[in-house]
């Protein structure tokens, strides 16, 4: 028999859910900008009526290097296929393609051996002649492919 005056559902678990995710997303925003705000030294003014003016960033910088971030080092394949990049499953390499969602080193490698076998790949129904590629697998990692060139 349930206990009267209590409520059989999780809303206050996911209210407190919620205000927990709210905290440290203000809290993590909060410290994002302590970082990047010069707080605590005075600015230039311009006097020329307009904003103050920020401090100068060299654009020669040598430490940055494209494609890869500032955090996790270089991007993997799905930061890339988020930014539009895709890869050509006739010029990959074998550790290209072992980044791919649902492919190990071994799938990739008998994807080289099958690429070297039939010269490239004209279609994308050619992977499915690839040991340990079928169907399912297939869906999975179109996405990330870039279109085939039928010549």
């Amino acid at each position: 028999m349930p206990i009267r005056g209590r409520r059989e559902s999780s809303g206050g678990n996911r209210r407190a859910v919620l205000l927990l995710s709210l905290i440290l997303l203000v809290w993590n925003a909060g410290a994002e900008a302590v970082r990047l705000l010069p707080i605590g030294r005075p600015r230039p003014i311009d006097r020329t009526g307009g904003f103050p003016a920020l401090p100068s960033v060299p654009f020669d910088r040598t430490d940055v290097v494209p494609f890869e971030s500032p955090r996790a080092g270089p991007l993997t394949i799905r930061q890339k296929y988020l930014l539009g990049k895709r890869i050509d499953i006739n010029q990959a390499s074998r550790r290209d393609l072992s980044e791919l969602p649902g492919i190990s080193d071994d799938i990739a490698a008998a994807v080289v051996r099958e690429r070297e076998r039939l010269g490239r790949f004209r279609t994308a129904a050619d992977l499915l002649g690839v040991r340990g590629i079928k169907g399912k697998r297939l869906q999975k990692i179109l996405p990330f492919l870039a279109e085939m060139q039928n010549n």
